[in-house]
């Protein structure tokens, strides 16, 4: 195995995978159960135990959670009425692990001020929003709203982490186990959701529902790619939440491939888990996620440009990605016409939709009527924003909408357009502290690519990573959600931070004093005076 590869798969890949399998087989036993109370306990319990152990092990199972764990509700308990997600658990476990770290072991966080600044300004901001929320607004619909956003409390332990390589070795390790996961749950999924008798169907598809792992609907479009497929027109589309981190696994190998690997036998041996997440990238059909693709690999094309050999490099890694592209399509075509088991008829069942069916089209109109009414109440209070649980009513075409409501009307906090939900909910200053890491980031990966640092390919695959998020924000909000926040925490250990600290009040004073004195001392006459 190349040594790039070895920073993210090791022999413990398999038994990680095991381990999801097991979870995963754990929640669907025990889904609304009084049962699923055990793996809940088990798992935070467990986590817990990690995290006093390890810090940096606990960090990486929360990561891992957040990175496979789609809304965060694979296992939920009820405690006194109240529902607890398997997401909460654990970050209550870690969060304990990280407390006793701090008062037994007296290890204390560390602020580094380029690296940190940018969150002091977005804790400013969220609290802005809650204050202004919880006064303005339902209190029950705020909080739900701003909760999301306790994800940024691993900051601590990450801060508290001395990162060393093999540290951050667990992390790329945690990265890659989850997109594998992910990539590997999702093929899964499609072929059983091809080949499965229709019962086994609704069975799969309750569970994945309600544990809000994905989303599997069955379409009659595009009609140019279900007219590849034989005995149309159906086809399953298979969205995780959690394919961004296919989609980010995806630009670090492309990163990889660009940047760090010059020989032809490593590149193809790289190609290998690309193809995987590339097949993905493909299957989840999520044009947001596309729209970020696309544009952070054009800049890391375009950065490529900047290197000697540019063209002949670029032709070497457009013909591997042509490639890849090219076998992930006809995997998935194959995976979705394979013979067995047969296809079931769907034809009779609650599933199929017909020729009329323009669900995702819907969606669109949808979202571009809600935009009109979110500027109006935007405009409102355009400087410091309205606060978490601020709703807005607009008219929805969304078809499950117009059957409880006729005229379409629709209101709700919860809104497609990301930077305005950022804007309306903590106004500018929500967009200043979400620009300055976005700045943040750019400045140290900058740094790595021009000092050449050896692992620049690293910083730069997850500097686009970041890129690609804030693309996709435009359309599907991720910034305000644990996947996307979750991921912006996630890269920080890997980039070149300058860690100057910030002047004391002491070094103010001597800085004025000697500026004072420099000022008093007379200057030398010219020649001319």
């Amino acid at each position: 195995m190349p040594p790039i590869l070895k920073q993210f798969y090791d022999r413990n890949t398999l038994y990680g995978m095991g381990a999801l399998l097991a979870v995963h087989a754990a929640a669907w036993f025990t889904q609304h159960t009084v049962w699923s109370a055990i793996p809940f306990a088990i798992l935070v319990i467990g986590v817990c135990i990690v995290t006093k152990r390890s810090l940096v092990w606990g960090f990486a199972l929360a990561m891992l959670e957040i990175f496979v764990g789609g809304h965060g509700h694979m296992i939920d308990v009820s405690l006194g009425g109240v529902t607890l997600g398997i997401r909460q658990g654990i970050f209550v476990a870690v969060m304990l692990g990280t407390l006793y770290h701090i008062i037994v072991n007296h290890v204390r966080p560390r602020f580094v001020a380029e690296r940190d600044l940018p969150f002091v300004f977005l804790a400013g901001a969220i609290a802005l929003g809650t204050i202004s929320g919880f006064t303005r607004n339902s209190f029950s619909a705020a909080f739900d709203d701003m909760n999301g956003y306790a994800t940024l409390a691993y900051l601590l332990p990450l801060s508290m982490i001395v990162w060393t390589q093999e540290a951050k070795r667990v992390l790329l390790w945690t990265f890659a186990l989850a997109a594998t996961w992910v990539a590997a749950s999702s093929l899964a999924l499609l072929f059983a959701f091809t080949h499965l008798p229709v019962q086994g169907i609704w069975a799969l598809y309750g569970f994945v529902r309600d544990a809000r792992l994905a989303e599997v609907t069955l379409l009659s479009g595009p009609a140019w790619l279900v007219g590849l497929l034989p005995n149309g027109p159906w086809y399953f589309r298979v969205f995780e939440p959690a394919q961004f981190y296919v989609m980010t696994f995806t630009l670090v190998l492309c990163s990889a491939l660009m940047f760090a690997i010059k020989d032809w036998r490593t590149r193809w041996m790289i190609a290998l888990p690309l193809t995987a997440m590339l097949a993905i990238d493909i299957a989840g059909q999520s044009r947001s996620f596309w729209l970020g693709l696309c544009g952070a690999t054009v800049v890391l094309g375009m950065i490529v440009f900047t290197e000697k050999n540019a063209i002949k490099e670029i032709m070497k890694v457009e013909a591997i990605g042509a490639v890849a592209v090219a076998v992930a399509a006809v995997c998935l075509w194959t995976l979705v016409v394979f013979p067995f088991p047969p296809r079931p008829d769907l034809t009779s069942s609650p599933y199929y939709k017909g020729q009329e069916d323009d669900t995702r089209n819907l969606a669109v109109s949808s979202r571009w009527n809600l935009l009109g009414p979110m500027m109006d109440k935007i405009g409102e209070q355009p400087l410091w924003g309205s606060g978490f649980g601020t709703t807005v009513t607009y008219v929805s075409d969304d078809p499950r909408i117009r059957a409880n409501n006729g005229t379409g009307e629709y209101t709700t906090y919860r809104f497609e357009w990301g930077y305005q939900d950022i804007w309306l909910k903590m106004g500018i200053p929500g967009i200043l502290a979400f620009g300055f890491y976005f700045l943040s980031v750019l400045r140290a990966v900058h740094r790595s690519y021009t000092a050449r640092e050896e692992t620049r390919w690293l910083s730069m695959g997850l500097a686009s990573g970041v890129l690609a998020l804030f693309i996709a924000h435009i359309f599907s909000p991720y910034l305000n959600h644990p996947i996307g926040l979750g991921f912006i925490v996630f890269v920080l250990p890997f980039f070149a931070w300058n860690n100057r600290p910030l002047p004391t009040m002491g070094s103010l004073r001597e800085t004025a004093s000697s500026m004072t004195a420099a000022a008093k001392i007379p200057k030398p006459m010219t020649a001319r005076e």
